[in-house]
């Protein structure tokens, strides 16, 4: 059997003890002086804490890139429409292959990121790789310091310059990349087409540097993959026209050595062969003719395929750092500290460690059973 006890409202308030308003005053008055060390320990420690922490600059670059969208749009309804009559427009439909709201992307990706640990930059005159110092401006209690980028293992890495299959990154580079990635950034503002690359390091000329790199790339790589069809084309057409070349001086001097032996022979077979040749001459000047204006052409279509980009701001070297704020750690210390040296004296003061045994010690007394 289990007796029942009532409890009201106020009862149950009344379990918890409540400091006065007074006696609140009195209580932080009394133990000002370790309010004040407490206080000033937190202020030291934040002050350490604002000290340690490596500075951060960013650097920013905007570019404007060349948009034919309106012209894609228009080639793409035209490809669907141009089905139902059999018209090709495959070689229109590629003039905008890489939009710009994908160009943020590019930097994101791990070619990329693989290619700019691998970049020289100049810190103090010492030229280091992004990987290398990256790694050497942790802080101290970062385990990453323990790895070191020495130049047997920059040797030993594979390069990814050009990377056709898997991408094997070894534990080092995928700490890197990661980090890199959190970095480096990029994005597209819609309305005005304007991208903004932003770059954050712990040195500033490293910050401006890493900022054109990231730039370059980009640029490089939207003009390769706009142009490569281009280049192919050309590429082949050239080395056709050699051969065509090739054929044509071949075909011209064999007529032309065939006329001269054989100008005072009137046969029938002489005229055959003379003809064969005139026609073998006159297929490879056709060919070489054809062969060159579709090299020129291909000149042309790679010249048209080369994107454009407006530079606005080009990157530079911040003055100010952007992090840590060393004034506001230091003011959010303080504060913690006060604010925590206060509610221990209160607690001490309440004594809420000994109430909360009696209420416990209550509560197990009330619904003890009744033999």
């Amino acid at each position: 059997m289990v007796t029942s006890t009532e409890f009201s409202p106020t009862l149950f308030a009344n379990r918890w003890f409540f400091l006065p308003a007074d006696v609140v005053i009195r209580t932080i008055w009394q133990a000002r002086f370790r309010i004040i060390i407490i206080t000033m320990s937190f202020t030291v420690l934040g002050i350490l804490i604002a000290l340690v922490q490596q500075p951060e600059f960013r650097s920013e670059a905007r570019i404007i890139p060349e948009m034919n969208t309106g012209a894609s749009d228009l080639f793409k309804r035209l490809s669907s429409m141009a089905g139902f009559v059999d018209v090709d427009f495959s070689d229109a439909e590629d003039v905008d292959a890489v939009r710009p709201d994908l160009y943020p992307n590019v930097l994101q990706s791990t070619p990329f990121i693989l290619f700019l640990i691998d970049q020289s930059v100049h810190i103090k005159g010492q030229p280091k790789t992004v990987g290398q110092f990256l790694v050497a401006n942790h802080t101290s209690w970062s385990w990453k310091q323990l790895v070191s980028f020495d130049k047997q293992n920059e040797d030993n890495r594979s390069r990814t310059t050009n990377i056709q299959g898997p991408v094997y990154l070894s534990a080092q580079q995928q700490e890197l990349a990661e980090e890199i990635s959190e970095r480096v950034n990029a994005k597209l503002d819609t309305r005005s087409g304007i991208i903004t690359i932003t770059v954050k390091m712990p040195d500033a000329q490293v910050a401006a540097s890493v900022t054109q790199l990231a730039l370059n790339y980009l640029t490089r790589y939207v003009t390769a993959y706009r142009t490569k069809k281009a280049r192919e084309d050309l590429t082949f057409y050239d080395r056709q026209l050699d051969a065509a070349h090739q054929r044509y001086q071949t075909a011209q001097s064999a007529l032309f050595q065939y006329n001269d032996n054989h100008k005072a022979i009137a046969m029938q077979v002489a005229t055959v062969d003379r003809h064969r040749m005139e026609t073998e001459l006159t297929i490879a000047q056709t060919v070489y003719t054809e062969l060159s204006r579709r090299f020129e052409q291909a000149k042309l279509k790679v010249q048209e395929r080369t994107p454009i980009f407006n530079v606005l701001e080009p990157p530079k070297v911040p003055l100010k750092r952007i992090s840590p704020r060393r004034m506001l750690t230091v003011l959010l210390s303080s504060l913690a500290g006060l604010v925590i040296s206060v509610l221990v004296v209160l607690i001490q003061q309440a004594d809420l460690a000994g109430r909360l045994k009696a209420i416990v010690a209550e509560d197990t007394y009330c619904y003890e059973p009744i033999n």
